[in-house]
């Protein structure tokens, strides 16, 4: 089958923005019944196309979220592999390209477990632009004007029609992210999502279209946001 991809879904996040009064992670919090982690989860799971699923997570939910995933599939299904979190974002996905079987021509696709309003057409569009493209992200036109700050102070405005907001998920040619990832573990960089390592190699990184409901839970308003819009559907 064309377009096939390993998938890396990332749930090991600290969740400090999010707040809940019970310390839960966001990924775990129910919506309409289900575990925020499990509408990305099954959305992969369902593709066949998705060869592999690492799912990252922390130690401190792994027995909980094993727990949900047997709960709803009655065993963990075989396309799921376990990847303990790192410190941060770039450590998590540096464990599991690791894991990935990388070849000249696989693709690996990168996303957030937070966003739970992932869709088959987004991801299909994600995959089939993937085909000729070494990297590509999903991403929505900034509505409000973006500005660079330091100490309170801007220091840059940018232009809006030019700015946009990066989504997940992303996907790339394998060998290039695990070579960008490496870089950036020999220079100490960090960046803020995958596809900003990638460009510090030089390679275009292209952009389609994303959806505004493709939101990532962030905080505990962007939580009561996605129960409303699920519990309405």
């Amino acid at each position: 089958m064309d377009n096939q991809y390993e998938a890396i879904l990332l749930a090991a996040g600290s969740a400090e923005r999010f707040k809940h009064p019970a310390q839960l992670n966001k990924i775990l919090m129910p919506l309409n019944q289900r575990p925020v982690f499990d509408y990305s989860l099954k959305l992969l799971l369902d593709d066949e196309k998705c060869l592999k699923i690492w799912f990252v997570i922390n130690s401190e939910d792994q027995a909980m979220i094993k727990d949900f995933v047997k709960e709803l599939y009655e065993e963990v299904p075989a396309k799921i592999n376990w990847v303990p979190g790192g410190k941060e974002r770039q450590d998590s996905v540096s464990r599991a390209l690791k894991q990935v079987s990388c070849s000249d021509t696989s693709k690996v696709l990168i996303h957030d477990a937070a966003r739970p309003f992932l869709t088959v057409e987004l991801l299909d569009k994600l995959i089939d632009k993937g085909k000729d493209s070494v990297a590509v992200t999903l991403g929505i036109p900034a509505k409000d004007s973006i500005k660079l700050v330091k100490d309170r102070l801007v220091y840059q405005s940018l232009y809006r029609p030019e700015a946009w907001h990066i989504q997940t998920p992303q996907l790339f040619d394998c060998q290039v992210l695990t070579e960008a990832v490496k870089m950036a573990e020999k220079e100490g960089f960090y960046g803020n999502e995958e596809a900003e390592l990638v460009e510090r190699l030089g390679h275009p990184v292209e952009i389609i279209e994303g959806s505004d409901y493709n939101f990532k839970l962030t905080t505990a308003f962007d939580y009561r946001v996605a129960k409303m819009l699920k519990e309405n559907k």
